[in-house]
């Protein structure tokens, strides 16, 4: 099976020899609990399958981890866990599209005998992702993994993979503090002096790290380990791509530059590796702002135009809790110890762990998450993690109707309204800044204020802003200490006389009513201005209430209007749509 990523209308799709699909699958942790059943009866074909080489956590803080085995723990390699769920879900659906999703996390043996190519954790040491022989020996045992899956019964029905690593699977620095160790500050004075030509680094200490204030050391090590967590992603890519002769696509977590604040997690190095010819999608989850209440708008990590821009596909990880979702202790009952995972937290509030109260709000929840990435014609998969969250006929009903709107969009043409406005992510600014400071939380804070402005927006990475400014009416910068390319982007604003917003002084704290005011002021189009959830483009346009009444959507112009989900509005032709909706609805139209 061939598989690469292609373009149609300037959207991306998943080419299977040939035959163009849209980017939908689903996966689970617990595949025990699992629901591929259900979704392959609702005509799903794409399917995550978790591997790992360890069973140690994926998460150091929680010190959990999903998997009962890892491949290389013993002193022969295990694959029976992985090749019997792959072949229970072929058993059910022959012509289904298996993604191995894998784990490139060191076995214990390994840590014990390389302790000084480890970070301690919270719980134990484990790999640092600048090691050059975990590099070495990582891409040592995916060759076996990968031999294994390419010589088996079911390596023609493979249609792509996707690597993982670091602090939950996600490239983030098991210590979340970028592998601080001795050695680790050896690599960074070496990177230094290759960099910037630095023979001397004054030395830090892990404390340091933590400290208030801006240090321009620190910084650079910053610098040093998101280089070091992007060329780790590129190295296990690479050699992926070569043991599967480039026939199928590659793609990783990576490069979460509009929703993280923190440098030393190592995901600031996405423009290191955007142009990587190795690398076919990126993913991320949609973000967790406000601990995923509705009513707001559930955005993009990472700088979703630039990907497009770079003819990558962006496959999100919609984890969407419902009402059905449990404590993850219940359910595989003593598997975790841990209380991580809790619904409700000490002073009664719900946590980013649970779900809505009723099935109708959990509907709408799914409904939003799909509505968000089919206007920005972004990949789903449905990541079902301790299973059975989706496993409701209403549910499953909506799921599969979102297939067919998705699968049915493939031939729509490009001449829909699409965002007036660019938000521009500086991924460099972040190291101009102290780390975790007001300065780094205003990419989050202005992006979610955005979310209810009523208003679509792309966002795109300074360094592209040449590419894509003349297509917008409005900018939104989104730090007061830009870099470079940042500051070409302003200037490249001021020269095509397009207005901009620059968060500077308590500029950064920006409110949704002052961003619609001033993007409304310069001429951009607002569709609805009760602070709702707008989401429009590939086509479509969709709308998430943050409170119940009347509401209106003001096209730019007349459209053919088609009810999809969510409401019973009938066909019309016209540029204002109206309808009554709950609070925390979704709905979605298609406009034709």
């Amino acid at each position: 099976m061939n598989s690469v990523v292609e373009y149609k209308n300037g959207r991306p799709y998943i080419s299977i020899d040939g035959n163009l699909h849209y980017p939908l699958a689903y996966t689970t942790y617990f595949e025990e609990r699992g629901e591929f059943s259900d979704f392959i009866k609702s005509d799903y074909k794409m399917f995550f399958v978790n591997v790992s080489f360890t069973d140690l956590p994926i998460n150091n803080v929680s010190a959990f981890s999903p998997f009962k085995t890892g491949v290389f723990e013993k002193s022969e390699p295990d694959y029976k866990e992985f090749d019997g769920v792959v072949g229970g879900i072929l058993a059910e659906c022959p012509d289904a599209l298996i993604f191995p999703r894998i784990n490139i996390a060191m076995p214990r043996k390994w840590i014990a005998d390389n302790t000084d190519e480890c970070v301690l954790t919270s719980s134990g040491m484990r790999e640092a992702l600048w090691s050059k022989r975990f590099l070495d020996d990582g891409a040592k045992l995916l060759e076996k993994l990968v031999s294994h899956i390419r010589s088996s019964d079911y390596s023609n029905r493979i249609a792509g993979y996707q690597v993982c690593g670091g602090t939950t699977q996600e490239w983030m620095h098991h210590d979340m503090a970028g592998s601080f160790s001795e050695k680790g500050f050896q690599q960074f004075c070496k990177w230094m002096k290759e960099k910037y030509g630095k023979t001397h680094v004054p030395v830090i200490t892990k404390d340091d790290l933590f400290k208030p204030g801006f240090n321009e050391t620190v910084s650079r090590y910053g610098e040093f380990c998101c280089e070091a967590a992007a060329a780790a992603v590129e190295h296990f890519c690479k050699t992926l791509k070569s043991l599967i002769n480039n026939e199928q696509i590659v793609g990783a977590f990576y490069g979460y530059n509009a929703f993280v604040n923190d440098t030393l997690l190592g995901l600031f190095g996405l423009r290191h590796i955007i142009d990587s010819p190795y690398i076919d999608f990126f993913s991320s989850p949609c973000c967790y702002d406000c601990n995923r209440n509705l009513g707001v708008d559930w955005g993009d990590m990472i700088a979703e135009k630039s990907l497009k821009l770079h003819n990558k596909l962006y496959f999100v990880e919609c984890d969407i809790r419902t009402s059905l979702t449990k404590r993850m202790q219940e359910s595989r009952p003593g598997w975790y110890t841990g209380d991580y995972f809790k619904l409700v937290d000490d002073e009664g509030n719900k946590t980013v762990w649970s779900g809505p109260d009723t099935l109708e709000l959990s509907v709408s929840a799914i409904r939003k998450a799909f509505a968000h990435q089919l206007t920005k014609s972004s990949g789903i998969w449905w990541f079902d993690m301790w299973g059975g969250w989706y496993h409701n006929e209403k549910i499953m009903l909506e799921l599969s109707e979102m297939r067919n709107i998705a699968e049915n969009s493939i031939d729509n043409a490009d001449a829909y309204p699409s965002a007036d406005t660019v938000v521009f992510i500086d991924e460099k600014a972040y190291f101009n800044n102290p780390r975790c400071s007001d300065c780094c939380n205003s990419v989050n804070n202005i992006r979610v204020a955005m979310g209810n402005t009523g208003i679509p927006f792309d966002l795109c990475m300074t360094e592209d802003a040449k590419k894509v400014i003349g297509k917008y009416k409005a900018a939104i910068f989104t730090t007061p200490l830009p870099s470079d390319s940042g500051k070409e982007a302003m200037s490249l604003c001021e020269k095509m006389n397009i207005p901009y917003f620059f968060p500077e002084g308590e500029k950064i704290f920006i409110s949704t009513d002052e961003l619609r005011e001033f993007l409304v002021s310069k001429g951009v189009h607002c569709y609805n201005s009760k602070n709702n959830v707008i989401y429009c483009g590939n086509g479509f346009i969709g709308i998430h209430t943050s409170a119940e009444g009347e509401v209106e959507i003001k096209l730019p112009e007349k459209y053919k209007v088609k009810a999809l989900l969510g409401t019973s509005v009938e066909e019309q032709s016209t540029d204002v749509i109206s309808l009554y909706m709950k609070k925390h609805d979704t709905a979605l139209f298609e406009l034709l």
